[in-house]
């Protein structure tokens, strides 16, 4: 048996086997399933990287560079005094008088050329964090798509095994009434026709969740009108096992690595420029005096001005602490890109390891089981309940497949954009 190859459920006979709860079953589904909007995989990953919380770094980051244009020339005010007055004693010497001074300071270490690296490396962190939420994004909407696939190839299965039990169910009532069946038997059979209901509406349940955060990982509020997926599960190319091993080495390319080292950098510039608050800082100026007797004075005006050792310093002790303490914020980011890319590696393996089992042991041995017994039948070796338990069996074995298929989709997917966002990385100017 394929993993495609599932019977459609037709609920009319489950409907006189169990009418309460098959009728439940039914009227749920018809108002989920009224009308859906479809989306495929690559769709949603394009999608994922247009969410809020993408679109907010981004925001960000275009007002920062609009805002950071504007950061020209020297740190210091220019000032400009005007003060106009007049003589009025002795009276021979009354008359109008006025002063003009300008004077204009220069931070002498360099405070305004500060704020502007201090503003570029900012820049360049936000730009990173640009890049590292939409790939969480991507790998978040990536997820879900495979979520709500699964849930429906599962569902797909139940059906199927849910229209093989009410068969069962019908086929107990028989033989009940012709005396060759047992109450017990029929009892057994409607018991797990209502699992198997009962397994149904929680997926079904688990398939509105999963569709709800599908929509919210692209950016799009659910509505009544559930998601629903449409295409084959993922199956993205990757290198062998030694070209992932050799890219895993580089694990400082992990974006969110980059986000968390160029933020240690800005911090670094940060503590520059608080420093730089505090240095000295020389005027320089003219004045020109037109005193009442009509006579005009030039003078030019040069200062320095500066604090005492350790005076108002805390600026730059919280910057300097916050520079230390981006240091450790960055190492703890390389072990947990490090973590992620094993794990990642791990669930390649496990997955691979699983499905194959599936493939290549379980379904194929369970479809053995299941044409031995339909031939016993034929040949009236074997009954139709026996027949049944070895189909139940390999429906039931479908599932799991479905799960460990997509559970493989998803392992292939996160190792798959991992890597692509490293070498991206790497090649980036």
């Amino acid at each position: 048996m394929t993993l495609g190859s599932i019977t459609p459920w037709r609920p009319s006979r489950l409907l006189r086997a169990v009418p309460w709860m098959a009728a439940s079953l039914v009227a749920l589904m018809g108002a989920k399933r009224v009308q859906a909007d479809t989306i495929g995989f690559d769709q949603a990953l394009a999608l994922g990287a247009g969410t809020p919380a993408v679109a907010e770094s981004r925001d960000m980051l275009e007002a920062r560079k609009a805002g950071d244009q504007k950061m020209r020339g020297t740190a210091e005010m220019t000032h400009i005094f005007f003060m106009p007055g007049a003589i009025i004693a002795p009276a021979e010497a009354k008359g109008f008088d006025m002063q003009a001074t300008i004077t204009q300071g220069w931070n002498l270490r360099d405070l305004g050329g500060a704020r502007r690296e201090s503003a570029s490396h900012e820049r360049g962190a936000l730009a990173a964090t640009v890049r590292a939420r939409a790939l969480r994004a991507r790998l978040e909407a990536a997820r879900r798509w495979i979520d709500l696939a699964t849930l429906a190839r599962i569902a797909e299965s139940l059906d199927a095994r849910i229209a093989g039990l009410e068969e069962l169910v019908a086929r107990r009532a028989r033989a009940l009434a012709t005396g060759v069946g047992t109450s017990p038997a029929l009892t057994e059979a409607r018991a797990t026709l209502a699992e198997r209901l009962q397994q149904r509406l929680d997926i079904e349940g688990d398939q509105f969740a999963a569709a709800t955060q599908l929509a919210v990982a692209i950016g799009q509020a659910p509505t009544q009108d559930q998601l629903e997926t449409v295409g084959p599960l993922p199956e993205p190319p990757l290198p062998d096992e030694a070209e992932i091993r050799r890219r895993m080495e580089d694990v400082d390319a992990v974006p969110d690595v980059v986000v968390e080292r160029l933020r240690e950098t800005a911090a670094q510039a940060r503590a520059i420029e608080a420093s730089a608050e505090y240095a000295p800082v020389l005027t320089l100026g003219a004045q020109g005096e037109r005193s009442g007797l009509g006579a005009w004075v030039a003078y030019g005006i040069a200062g320095i001005s500066f604090r005492g050792p350790g005076q108002a310093r805390r600026l730059t002790s919280v910057a300097e602490a916050r520079a230390a303490a981006a240091s450790a914020t960055t190492d703890d980011a390389k072990l947990h890109a490090r973590a992620e890319l094993e794990d990642a590696l791990h669930d390649l393996h496990h997955a691979a390891a699983t499905m194959k089992l599936f493939e290549e042991n379980t379904l194929p041995e369970l479809r053995k089981l299941v044409q031995s017994r339909e031939r016993g039948v034929t040949l009236g070796e074997e009954s139709y309940f026996d027949a049944f338990e070895a189909r139940d069996r390999e429906f039931a074995a479908v599932e799991g497949a479905h799960r460990a298929r997509g559970a493989q989709a998803w392992a292939q997917v996160h190792m798959w954009l991992l890597l692509a966002e490293l070498a991206k990385e790497r090649s980036a100017p």
